[in-house]
């Protein structure tokens, strides 16, 4: 019965999605009759940030991960990647290179981290995802089949709502409350923790000396929101602000699209992480736009227009596979 199930499963063709954010990489593995047969992990794969040999290698660490559930030995024929730092400028030729060389496949595509996040979301449907993961951004589709988006300029120029900018907030809060220009917080004992220092002068050495790297001071975001669900007054304000700035965003897309009765899907690892988050977010942000759930994970949207870019097409018995193992894969 094991030896029948496995030589089924070689006949069918094997493809891989990826979703490559600021802070970790995943990939899904499945067959071209829509099943999810393994997802992996890796480390950051923004070019923009780490370079193309270390995206390289979070993407080829995660599929190398899901490949390993498989029970039988399989190389993709097509890869589709959603990455971030792709979207406002063209990735050079050289990233769609690696995607091809990390995964082994036939055919690859590449595309934004936020694209696929949409397609996962709404699967071509019209709608809008916000992203605050460690950069931010959101995008949109209207009922014309209109593509747009609004933020996602990096962390130098914006990711507002983002973890990143979370983080930093908090960090300048810190120092600003050192100097006694902002009230105390609790913010001071958590960053001297978080960063294994004994002085806040010591923060110079951590930010301009060692060269902090953009995940580790976005992981500090979730410091930030933890003090103001303990009702630091400091962490409080930090959090509104961003959730202003992420509605500020939501609504330039929603006019720009034209959107009527716009629905919203929430993604990215601060959204994911923190239910208090979403809430005072949705406060914010009223009654004008519905929240609904993700169709599908961001990954899974890759491995959709995977199945797409294949010439596979998406019947209800597909679909019906995709949404039952993915339940199944990601619990």
């Amino acid at each position: 019965m094991h030896d029948v199930r496995i030589r089924r499963s070689r006949r069918l063709r094997v493809l891989s999605g990826i979703e490559g954010g600021g802070t970790k990489t995943t990939c899904v593995i499945g067959d071209d009759a829509g099943r999810l047969l393994g997802a992996g992990h890796g480390g950051s794969s923004n070019y923009l940030a780490v370079g193309i040999a270390r995206m390289k290698t979070s993407i080829a660490d995660s599929q190398h991960k899901a490949l390993g559930m498989l029970d039988f030995k399989a190389s993709p024929e097509t890869a589709y990647a959603g990455l971030a730092g792709v979207g406002l400028i063209d990735p050079p030729p050289s990233v769609e290179l690696a995607v091809k060389e990390a995964t082994g496949a036939k055919n690859a595509f590449v595309a934004s981290d936020s694209y696929i996040a949409y397609y996962g979301a709404f699967v071509g449907q019209p709608g809008v995802i916000l992203i605050s993961g460690t950069g931010s951004i959101a995008m949109g589709v209207d009922e014309n089949g209109e593509l747009a988006r609004a933020g996602g300029w990096g962390h130098i120029l914006g990711d507002e709502g983002s973890a990143y900018h979370l983080g930093l907030d908090g960090i300048r809060a810190v120092v600003r409350s050192y100097d006694r220009i902002l009230p105390h917080t609790s913010l001071t004992e958590m960053s001297l923790d978080f960063f294994r220092i004994r002085r806040v002068e010591d923060l110079v050495r951590v930010f301009y000396l060692e060269s902090i790297e953009r995940e580790n001071l976005a992981a500090f975001s979730e410091k930030v929101v933890e003090a103001a669900i303990g009702a630091d007054e400091v962490a409080v304000r930090i959090v509104d602000a961003e959730c202003e700035a992420l509605k500020s965003t939501v609504e330039a897309l929603i006019r720009r699209l034209r959107l009527r009765n716009p629905k919203l899907a929430l993604c990215g690892g601060v959204f994911e992480g923190s239910e208090w988050f979403r809430h005072r977010f949705a406060e914010k942000l009223g009654s004008e736009v519905e929240i609904v759930k993700p169709l599908h994970r961001p990954v899974v949207g890759a491995f959709i227009l995977a199945l797409m870019s294949t010439g596979i097409e998406l019947t209800s018995e597909v679909i019906g596979n995709i949404e039952r193992s993915e339940k199944s894969l990601f619990p």
